[in-house]
Parts: structure tokens; sequence; C-alpha cells
């Protein structure tokens, strides 16, 4: 019983250590500016494009350019009211927990 249960956990433990994201599996897609107040703007990745069928390999191409430019996330504008066109930028932002800039205000005295 025990060596089954052992088996069985490490069998586990294998399988799920054998999954490696590809680089572009990686990227953050967001489509608030909140999402990226505190991460720096590398490059514009695409013009204004329609989000009509089709739109898999223009966001591909967006997060292809994103890794080569060594982004971490992939800002999505809204160029019209309905998401019908969109235009992609690439970001590089802080990892671990949320970065908050730091305001000291001095008393004169």
């Amino acid at each position: 019983m025990h060596r089954a249960l052992l088996a069985s956990l490490v069998a586990l433990t294998a399988s799920a250590c054998s999954y490696t994201p590809t680089p572009t599996e990686t990227i953050h897609i967001v489509d608030s500016p909140a999402d990226i107040r505190f991460c720096t703007r590398l490059a514009e990745v695409s013009p204004s494009v329609p989000t009509t069928p089709g739109f898999g390999s223009a966001t591909q191409a967006m997060l292809e350019a994103t890794v080569a430019l060594g982004g971490t996330h992939l800002y999505l504008e809204k160029r019209s009211n309905d998401w019908l066109l969109v235009r992609g930028f690439a970001y590089r932002c802080p990892s671990g927990p949320a970065v908050r800039e730091r305001v000291v205000i001095r008393a004169k005295g």
C-alpha cells in the first residue's frame, strides 16, 4: 500500500515538472492602463489592427515582438468604442508583488 502511494506521488511530481511554457505563453496580455502603471514602455508592437476573425495571428506576432524586446506584458489599447480596432505595446514590468511608489513628505521647519 505504501509502495503504491509512493509510486503515485513520484509519478505525479514528475508529470508536474515536465511542462515548460513557451516564451510567448509567459507574456501577460492586459487591457487596462492600471496594469502597466509601474512598468517601462518598450515599444509599439503593432499598428491598429482589427479584432475580426483572424486576430490570432496578429496577437501571436505582437507576443513574439514583446518577447524579442524583453517584455513581460502586452498592453492592448482600445482604438474604437467596440474593441474592433486595437494597438499593441510591449512593456517590461517588475516581478514580484505590486510595486508602489514611495512618496516622502517632509515638514518645513
